[in-house]
């Protein structure tokens, strides 16, 4: 994001935008991409995200960041300034959250975190009552419905993950042909995650009957089940960093964990470069995410 950002401001080219100049600006404002404004109000995906949590009833979220995390520290305190009082810090309100930070420490001799997780083990180490609770884990650049969540929440299985229909993604099909593709069994527990499907692999699921449902990082993990995987997570061969549907597979493999797949058919908008802000913006402008 932050590279495509740059040589489209470097270009001369402006990303459309209906909110103030302010808003416009802070594209351009080295920061994550969580935090980039994407409607006339300055909401970002943190807020959105953090909006359709609420709703869905959940009362706590961590963040796992890179230390010493200012601009996120910096956004929520101008936010509690901005609403008169302190929104999501009180989890008596059912409006409101708790919000607590984890920092991902990057390893001595790396430039990069260790990837995804990694940043869940640390984030466990640092929230140690995580091991004996369930609670979901999602990326900060996707908009995921409250109804997605809410459906994690009454999922009786401990381990469990949203399985998006690929009919229903609203992205170009190269860019779709390109998602995890979810191998499950008579009773929707995941078999496999395959990474990259060919085309081969995707009409072998087919020809099994299969529903081609892929991966939009949003699970609910049993914390006594994941922690061993995540420190028997090995480090991908060229991307060099622990990943968390590797993470995933020894659940299934090594733990013999099940792992429920929950359907689902609805568009899930990702801010992965900058040629996303727009479609992301048009898709709240017509109303498909309430804030």
């Amino acid at each position: 994001m932050k590279k495509s950002l740059e040589a489209m401001h470097s270009q001369g080219t402006m990303v459309k935008n209906s909110a103030n100049d302010k808003n416009q600006q802070s594209l351009y404002t080295p920061t994550h991409k969580g935090l980039i404004p994407l409607n006339n109000n300055g909401h970002t995906a943190i807020d959105l995200l953090i909006d359709q949590a609420v709703q869905a009833g959940i009362s706590r979220v961590i963040m796992v960041i890179q230390p010493p995390g200012n601009a996120f520290k910096n956004h929520f305190e101008k936010k509690r300034a901005e609403l008169g009082g302190p929104q999501y810090s009180n989890p008596s309100d059912p409006k409101k959250i708790t919000l607590d930070f984890a920092f991902q420490k990057i390893p001595q001799g790396r430039e990069k975190p260790l990837g995804t997780a990694d940043a869940l083990q640390q984030c466990m180490e640092q929230f140690p009552e995580l091991h004996q609770e369930e609670f979901m884990v999602c990326n900060a650049d996707n908009l995921y419905t409250s109804d997605a969540f809410q459906a994690l929440i009454q999922a009786k299985s401990p381990n469990a993950l949203i399985g998006y229909d690929r009919n229903g993604l609203e992205f170009p099909l190269e860019k779709i042909r390109s998602f995890a593709l979810l191998n499950s069994d008579a009773q929707n527990f995941m078999i496999d995650l395959l990474e990259k499907p060919n085309q081969a692999v995707t009409q072998k699921l087919l020809d099994q009957g299969q529903q081609l449902n892929v991966s939009m990082n949003l699970w609910k993990f049993k914390g006594a089940d994941l922690w061993n995987a995540l420190l028997l997570c090995p480090v991908h061969p060229e991307r060099q960093e622990k990943e968390l549907p590797a993470a995933v597979k020894l659940m299934i493999t090594g733990g013999h964990t099940k792992i429920l797949v929950i359907p689902r058919k609805e568009h899930v908008p990702d801010l992965t470069q900058a040629s996303d802000i727009n479609s992301v913006r048009l898709f709240l402008n017509q109303g498909n995410l309430d804030h």
